[in-house]
């Protein structure tokens, strides 16, 4: 039903998808950007369906109370819970090593993280993913939206090497001719700390 639906979607908004770089990998963070509308959420969770890609958004445990939990769920919400694993401790889990413990302890998983953390326009983008993956060792994916060409792409693959410096450089010079792509491309830019 869902993927029925979804098809149906794309071809009734014109948009076209590549996802096939992530297909067989089992365990990913996937970062998109820029992240201008709500628009991308739909169009997106349209291309993770039809490319059968197991995509998830963190959301604090706390959003999950009935019925917005179920809802969530459908979508790909995946709630996140930072109590400490030890019961003697009162220490929260950081948000960092809360995604990067469900990624580690799933089979397959693409968590999905837009790093400016925003709709609007920000010159800093939240660094949170790149330490997620550090943790969990995974890749970095990196995607983006088109709304000239109406396309979904996931085409480039980074994995993290600890520098974070050298490694944010090179998502910045991958996206430095995608930020205007977005429905509203005056609302995105890169992060001045690395561009």
């Amino acid at each position: 039903m869902f993927k029925l639906a979804a098809e149906m979607f794309m071809i009734a908004k014109g948009w076209r998808y590549d996802v096939d770089l992530i297909k067989p990998i089992d365990k990913c963070i996937l970062i998109v950007a820029p992240h201008t509308s709500a628009w991308d959420f739909v169009i997106g969770k349209a291309a993770f369906i039809l490319g059968n890609i197991p995509a998830r958004i963190a959301i604090k445990k706390e959003a999950f109370f009935f019925p917005a939990g179920i809802v969530l769920r459908i979508l790909g919400g995946m709630p996140i819970d930072r109590k400490p694993k030890d019961k003697n401790s009162k220490e929260r889990l950081s948000l960092v090593d809360a995604i990067a413990d469900i990624i580690i302890h799933s089979k397959k998983i693409a968590m999905i993280i837009t790093p400016e953390g925003t709709r609007g326009k920000t010159n800093h983008w939240k660094t949170g993913f790149y330490y997620v993956a550090l943790k969990a060792n995974v890749p970095i994916a990196l995607g983006y939206l088109n709304f000239e060409t109406k396309e979904a792409i996931i085409d480039k693959l980074i994995h993290p090497s600890g520098d974070i410096d050298k490694d944010m450089r090179l998502i910045m010079e991958y996206y430095k001719d995608k930020i205007h792509l977005g429905k509203y491309p005056n609302r995105c830019t890169l992060d001045e700390r690395w561009s």
